[in-house]
């Protein structure tokens, strides 16, 4: 009887020893899988990308560089104008002259070349000419001589004569006569070298210029052969280039300041060509 009860007992004990061990390593199981699917859901979900469509304004602008600049050439044109001369001879430039302001009965120096005429007639000829229209204020004097290509040129004068002082008004009692005194100055062509053919500089001649006598005096003088083709020119814009004598002495008691202008004709006239007749 008592052994039957050990027996009874033991086998009790080894059922309860089996249903105790499943269960507990049913749990453990249970809790370690569910430890490592946590475990891998966490790490998935710090690893995996999110995806999502992006906007014009996310999406960069590439910046151009040069090498990604494209230029299109600009163009514009212009002219170029000129006469052409040939065969003939030409009075290019005239020169104006200022002297500033000076006394009755004195001398005075070339100031500069800038005249002021306003008020003065340059053109309507039913009145008095007080003025010339075709001075510059540079003192450029300018001939072109394209009678020839060679230095066989013909040769030419050319003369100035002057009138007497005038006021805006043109009273001509106001007139008064003065004395255009013009220097030697170099003759130059269009690279500024001497025209001469030979080793001897040409000039422009000395020349006296009364408005009172109503002499013509040569500021050009070229014998033919002497000068080579082109242009011939002389500057009179240094102060000893140029000076006024106003003769008398005035009513110096009497104030005033006239403004006074004269007039300056300028003649260019060609030298008759020499022929060899031939038999």
């Amino acid at each position: 009887m008592k052994l039957l009860k050990n027996i009874v007992c033991l086998l009790v004990l080894t059922s309860l020893s089996l249903s105790i061990t499943p269960l507990t390593t049913a749990k453990a199981a249970t809790a370690a899988k569910a430890i490592q699917v946590n475990t891998r859901e966490a790490t998935s979900a710090s690893l995996s990308p999110t995806y999502s469509a992006l906007s014009s304004s996310d999406v960069a602008t590439p910046t151009s560089t040069a090498a990604d600049t494209t230029t299109t050439a600009d163009t514009a044109t212009s002219d170029v104008s000129v006469t052409v001369l040939s065969g003939i001879l030409t009075l290019e430039a005239v020169p104006n002259f200022n002297f500033g302001s000076m006394m009755q009965g004195t001398t005075a120096k070339l100031k500069n070349n800038t005249v002021d005429t306003t008020g003065y007639n340059s053109d309507d000829n039913t009145k008095p000419i007080t003025a010339g229209k075709d001075g510059n204020d540079s003192g450029l004097l300018e001939v072109i001589d394209s009678r020839n290509t060679s230095d066989k040129m013909p040769g030419f004068t050319l003369s100035a004569s002057m009138g007497p002082l005038k006021t805006i008004d043109s009273d001509s009692t106001a007139d008064l006569n003065a004395i255009l005194h013009l220097s030697a100055i170099p003759l130059l062509d269009g690279d500024k070298n001497n025209v001469s053919t030979t080793s001897n500089d040409l000039t422009t001649e000395t020349a006296s210029i009364d408005s009172e006598k109503g002499n013509t005096a040569n500021v050009m003088n070229l014998e033919a052969g002497s000068y080579n083709a082109g242009i011939i020119s002389a500057n009179f814009n240094t102060p000893d280039s140029a000076s006024l004598n106003i003769p008398g002495s005035g009513n110096n008691t009497e104030k005033s300041a006239k403004n006074m202008n004269a007039v300056i004709t300028w003649t260019l006239t060609a030298k008759p060509t020499v022929t060899t007749a031939t038999k």
